[in-house]
């Protein structure tokens, strides 16, 4: 298959329901402190929507059914796509424009084939609504990010895939970041939060950076990014595996 006839596929339309909670659904404030919650509170693993810490963080919630997709596969495009551009474009077409990965990572995605999981620091560029944003993404274990092992296997949590994230390569603390997947009988369930803001210490700039707007962008961005990747995944899983 050649991919790039998936820079011309038809993007998944947000459904009806999760469009409304974007705009109009109240959601629990669920502090990054206690992120831990969401790991077995189905109640918190099945909202969406966005909300407003007093500090000035938002709080996005998005959820995606991802049936027939494994978190081998999950495991294997984080490695997969980060190597190649073209790959990261297909993902989100006209909105992920280039990505590549920190030189002190090569050896791991220079491997033959993916192995398991190292932290490592990737520099995609995207847009986010019409902002075109360089971001610079260092992703950790959920271990070193805050999360506990023991209630991540207690409650079928099969793969979780975080980090820390920036803007001009780390110029900017812009996001807190991290994508739950869920282990169902029919695959995966997908359970992701963004904190924006959350360590930003230059208040002025978090007001003017910070916003309602672009919390429904990030919202909207992470709907389409993850049905699509449901479409593709298991074909260049399938293929390129």
């Amino acid at each position: 298959m050649d991919i790039k006839q998936l820079l011309i596929k038809t993007l998944p339309v947000i459904p009806d329901d999760i469009k409304y909670k974007i705009h109009k659904a109240n959601i629990t404030l669920t502090s990054f402190e206690n992120k831990n919650e969401i790991l077995y509170n189905v109640d918190l693993q099945n909202e969406v929507g966005i909300a407003k810490f007093e500090d000035g963080t938002y709080l996005v919630s998005m959820v995606c059914p991802m049936p027939n997709i494994t978190a081998d596969m999950i495991s294997w495009w984080f490695w997969w796509h980060a190597q190649e551009s073209i790959r990261y474009q297909v993902w989100y077409p006209n909105s992920h424009i280039k990505i590549k990965f920190h030189k002190k990572d090569k050896s791991y995605f220079k491997c033959k084939d993916y192995q398991n999981f190292v932290p490592n620091t990737q520099y995609p560029t995207e847009k986010i609504g019409r902002m075109k944003m360089p971001l610079r993404i260092d992703f950790k274990t959920p271990e070193e990010f805050g999360f506990d092992s023991k209630i991540m296997n207690d409650n079928n949590i099969h793969k979780i895939v975080c980090g820390h994230v920036g803007v001009f390569n780390n110029i900017i603390k812009h996001t807190e970041m991290t994508h739950i997947f869920k282990q169902t009988e029919n695959g995966l369930f997908l359970i992701s939060r963004f904190w924006l803001g959350k360590f930003m210490n230059n208040k002025l700039l978090k007001k003017l950076i910070i916003n309602k707007k672009m919390a429904i962008d990030m919202a909207i961005h992470c709907c389409i990014e993850y049905r699509n990747l449901v479409e593709i995944l298991p074909v260049l899983y399938n293929e390129y595996k």
